[in-house]
């Protein structure tokens, strides 16, 4: 993400503004980052969750949740989103998506996002809730919920900083679908441990940019 990203600040900041250092952009994603694998570490057993790093979270039932919330997500992108905004705005969305690149995209928000949202601030938010809830399953969803609508935010100034207009059907969209990829995400947490989250996460993504791939090439052949 640090390597790629010095493109998109490039594009993105005004022409006097100078592009944040190497060491400067990766300090950020640490800051950012640290914290909440920390939190994680120290709350996770005590919010109630188990099997952390367990790779039998990669399960049946895993992918097909996994499978299912990237279906979604293709299915009001092709169908809702892309013919309710500007060829403009869909082409710069796009252009982003394709300067971080899918590797970025899966490594960055299938593993750094959910050591974030999902270990560090989902724990946390859980233990806290525990002192004023009793029962399990309603504090879980209440952490799992908050979280979510953090981690839609946090989509937020990345939307405004590109260089078109932001519509009540962009705003809609990002926040609606990253809720919805929260809470899959939180609940395979809940189940699964953090492995079957990182991997709806990252089929997310994959699934997202096999049908761009698949679409690109379509463009290609009519012209």
């Amino acid at each position: 993400m640090t390597v790629k990203e010095e493109k998109l600040y490039m594009d993105l900041l005004p022409p006097d503004m100078p592009t944040p250092s190497f060491g400067l952009r990766i300090a950020n994603h640490v800051i950012m980052a640290f914290p909440f694998a920390i939190v994680g570490l120290f709350l996770y057993d005590h919010a109630g969750f188990s099997a952390t790093f367990s790779l039998a979270g990669i399960n049946l039932v895993a992918l097909t949740v996994s499978l299912a919330c990237a279906l979604i997500h293709v299915a009001v992108y092709y169908l809702l989103f892309k013919k309710n905004v500007s060829d403009v705005v869909v082409k710069n969305l796009e252009k982003n998506h394709q300067q971080l690149g899918i590797l970025t995209r899966c490594l960055y928000g299938g593993i750094v996002e959910e050591v974030v949202f999902r270990f560090g601030m989902m724990s946390l938010f859980v233990w806290v809730s525990q002192f004023f809830i009793s029962q399990t399953e309603v504090s879980v969803w209440f952490g799992n919920i908050l979280a979510s609508i953090f981690f839609a935010l946090a989509h937020l100034p990345g939307i405004y900083q590109q260089k078109i207009p932001v519509t009540k059907v962009m705003l809609f969209y990002s926040i609606s679908m990253n809720i919805m990829v929260g809470l899959a995400c939180g609940w395979l947490f809940w189940q699964y441990g953090l492995a079957g989250a990182i991997m709806c996460h990252m089929l997310f993504h994959l699934v997202w940019h096999g049908f761009e791939v698949v679409g690109k090439r379509v463009r290609m052949e009519k012209v």
